[in-house]
């Protein structure tokens, strides 16, 4: 019997397309399956665009927006909407459900419909959300650890489905013909099928991500002039106020073409298919570009982060600023969003230009100074993972090498690869790092390193404290155990935890082990002390391992750093197609 999969996702559209090879990775999984995807109304329009789907549900809380501002919505209304809509879908068991989407809403939905077998974020009778698969669970700790984060959350969902497609690319059904539907607009403008068309999605779904309207008006401008270029600018109708600004601020607006709030879904696509370029915030216009094969530049501002949400294909460019509190915290409003300013339009014009004429991404001498700019190319690495390759080459930071150590760490750990050959993976780490980061100052961070790896030897002696504690509770819960004994072991547990949870908070590069030892502690369940008891043992043996193994690769990378150990003058940082022992 085919297996009825349901996958929900129900946030934004970029997140529809990034959940494209997970789709694709459970046809091919179950290949005579009937795959159903659950969205909010908001994307309804966008599901013919998602392959490999049989059918579509559309959740429409929308609806009651409206009401709320007359004041004329009960929450009785809403109640009896969702349970009418979770009985029809109850009604079609599913033997699989897939949730993408972390809301309390979302896991509520999940309990109500009694499906047995979940993926992703789902809560138990008393409400509590609940994560069991460790991809998911690595999903649920890592906002709180995002300078550490190596993985798209492309790789995120795939993994936490238990799916490896053989194309992981993102893909979007593409109308047949798609220059026929712009046609009228083509003839309108006067475009060539030679002209130079550059797209720009100022808009954003949050406010505060978004680059000035006085930049992207600056470097229309630019583009205009020196590149002789047409600009077309996207976004849905509420964004019109920041295209109309554009246009206003631009001294060459005859060259800008205003789509915005215009286009349906298969025109957009038509649109971004026909640009060479596409300038934009983190839009779901950017994954669509992604997948259409569209030159991204991409703007990531305020909680937006290149490393999670970056466009899951080869050859586009990335800017973010370089400063200390970039990206944002989730759940931040930040009130002076310096960020968007240390991105110069110059920067962009220069580095297109030069893609123009080079034909790949290459920093010029007429961007000035970038110490306060990162700026990364996505390419794929010999793992066949999307990486992102700096292109300006800063001073290695403490940061640095952890993302690079848990970027081994949590595929060994959370369940990727059989691990053969640790030391292909050091090799690939330090070597990548000198290739990326300028190490003259190496010297600065040494200290620190070492001193975050006596920290690390100190919580593996704390884990084995608390196996021990763990294992002595648990032969006592099979005699006749002192309530006295038993109290004090429980103390000395707590005790553990605690001094486990002040070590995370005074220092953020290890917390992410730690962070993630307290999510699978929150998935215990029952009354069964026992079982309570060996679920906590595994808990401590598992992050002692994590931790033993990040001592291996910290020191791995502070054994390379000492004098003589890699000579940097011999490291081709530039190269492109550099060798480097794979995964």
């Amino acid at each position: 019997m085919a297996e009825r999969i349901l996958i929900m996702s129900l946030t934004r559209m970029g997140d529809l397309v990034q959940a494209t090879p997970l789709i694709s990775g459970m046809r091919q999984k179950y290949p005579d399956s009937v795959i159903t995807l659950m969205v909010s109304s908001d994307f309804e329009s966008f599901i013919p665009n998602i392959p490999d789907i049989d059918n579509s549900i559309v959740l429409d809380i929308r609806q009651f927006k409206k009401r709320e501002r007359e004041q004329d919505l009960s929450w009785v209304v809403i109640y009896q909407y969702l349970e009418s809509f979770l009985e029809e879908v109850k009604a079609q068991r599913f033997d699989l459900v897939v949730n993408l989407s972390h809301s309390k809403l979302s896991a509520l939905m999940i309990l109500y419909l009694g499906i047995k077998k979940v993926c992703g974020f789902l809560c138990n009778e008393t409400g509590d959300r609940m994560t069991e698969h460790p991809w998911m669970q690595y999903f649920g700790i890592e906002p709180f650890n995002r300078n550490y984060n190596p993985f798209n959350l492309v790789e995120i969902f795939t993994r936490s489905a238990d799916v490896r497609p053989e194309d992981q690319r993102i893909r979007i059904n593409v109308p047949e013909e798609p220059l026929s539907l712009i046609a009228p607009d083509l003839s309108r403008e006067a475009i060539r099928d030679d002209e130079l068309v550059i797209g720009i999605q100022a808009g954003s779904s949050i406010e505060g991500r978004r680059w000035p309207a006085s930049h992207f008006a600056e470097l229309a401008d630019s583009l205009a002039d020196g590149l002789n270029a047409r600009i077309v600018l996207f976004g849905v109708e509420s964004e019109a106020p920041i295209a109309g600004e554009i246009c206003r601020l631009a001294t060459r607006s005859e060259k800008i073409i205003n789509l915005t709030g215009k286009t349906n879904i298969p025109k957009l696509i038509a649109w971004v298919g026909r640009c060479r370029y596409l300038v934009t915030n983190d839009t779901g216009t950017m994954h669509i570009a992604a997948a259409l094969g569209t030159t991204i530049v991409g703007l990531f501002f305020a909680h937006a982060h290149p490393y999670e949400t970056g466009p899951y294909s080869p050859g586009h460019v990335l800017f973010q600023a370089r400063i200390s509190c970039a990206p944002c915290s989730y759940g931040v409003q930040c009130n002076n969003i310096v960020c968007i300013h240390k991105v110069k339009p110059h920067h962009l014009y220069s580095m297109i230009q030069a893609h123009i004429n080079a034909g790949g991404w290459n920093l010029t001498d007429d961007m000035g100074p970038l110490d306060e700019v990162n700026i990364y190319e996505t390419r794929y690495g010999n793992d066949q993972r999307l990486t992102l390759k700096p292109l300006t080459r800063h001073p290695i930071k403490l940061d640095d090498v952890f993302r690079w150590a848990y970027s081994s760490l949590w595929l060994e750990s959370l369940g990727e690869y059989d691990h053969c050959d640790n030391s292909r993976d050091e090799a690939a780490m330090v070597e990548l790092m000198w290739q990326d980061y300028d190490c003259g100052g190496i010297d600065e961070i040494v200290e620190p390193l070492r001193y975050k790896i006596e920290v690390v030897k100190d919580l593996i002696k704390l884990s084995r404290e608390g196996t021990k504690a763990t294992t002595s509770l648990i032969k006592m819960l099979h005699s006749r155990p002192s309530s006295k004994k038993m109290q004090a072991l429980g103390d000395k547990i707590s005790g553990i935890d605690e001094t486990l949870n002040q070590t995370g908070c005074a220092h953020p590069e290890i917390k992410p082990v730690i962070d993630l030892f307290v999510k699978r502690k929150e998935n215990f369940q029952g009354d069964d002390v026992v079982r309570l008891g060996k679920d906590t043992l595994r808990c401590y043996e598992q992050m002692r391992k994590e931790f033993t193994r990040l001592i291996l690769l910290l020191n791995a990378a502070e054994e390379s750093f000492a004098p003589g150990v890699i000579d940097k003058n011999q490291v081709g940082f530039d190269s492109i197609n550099a060798l480097v022992p794979g995964r």
